[in-house]
């Protein structure tokens, strides 16, 4: 019989940012209404953008 390894994708890290009070205020507000984390939520954003930020060429 095979076997089925279910692994995570990648390791979950820590790190700190900064942000203006009213990002927080707007996910506190957001986890609140979704019963998710801020923490979750902030995650999610993060892997949306990474796929939307171009670079533009230097003129």
């Amino acid at each position: 019989m095979e076997t089925l390894k279910i692994s995570k994708k990648t390791e979950p890290v820590m790190f700190t940012i900064r942000v203006d009070k009213s990002i927080v205020d707007f996910y506190d507000d957001l986890a609140k209404k979704t019963n998710r984390s801020r923490n979750e939520l902030i995650g999610l954003a993060l892997d949306f953008a990474k796929d939307k930020i171009q670079i533009d060429p230097e003129e």
